[in-house]
Order: C-alpha cells, then structure tokens, then sequence
C-alpha cells in the first residue's frame, strides 16, 4: 500500500510493516519557511501483542516515513524481547 500523499490519508490506518502492526492516528501537514513541506504522523506499534505508546515522527513523504519506521520497529521489537514493555 503506498497512498498519493500522506495528507490524504484517513485515519486511523492500520498496516504491516516489519513484521508488526502500525497504527497511524493522525497527520499534520507542516510547510517550514523555506517552502518544504513536512508532516508530524502521531502512530503507535504493536508487535507480539504488546503496544507502543503513541509517539510523532516528521516525515518528508511516505517513502521516508517507511524508512524511518524500519529504524523504531527494531527498537521496540528489542524494548519487547528484553522485557521493558508490558
């Protein structure tokens, strides 16, 4: 699944990515001074029937808000195998 653009996306949005489940509650379009637009994704991941807490991540596009999602996955996948989340 790959939309248009993020801010045409209705959420909440559910999809697999890396083996776990992310949830994309909200996107906020940003445009910074120099005429860039950004967006703020307020998401959350589950992974083995544990969740994450929502948290945001400014993104330039959905390729880019992929990338950065193989970067927090594995993050909370270690948080979940070491015990940290309940």
């Amino acid at each position: 699944m790959k939309p248009d653009r993020l801010d045409t996306i209705i959420p909440p949005l559910r999809f697999r990515h890396d083996n776990a489940l992310v949830t994309i509650y909200e996107v906020t379009k940003t445009k910074l001074i120099n005429g860039q637009s950004i967006y703020n994704v307020n998401l959350d991941i589950t992974y083995k029937k544990k969740k994450s807490r929502r948290f945001t991540l400014f993104v330039k596009d959905w390729d880019d808000l992929l990338k950065k999602l193989l970067v927090e996955i594995p993050k909370f996948k270690l948080m979940v195998l070491m015990g940290y989340e309940k």
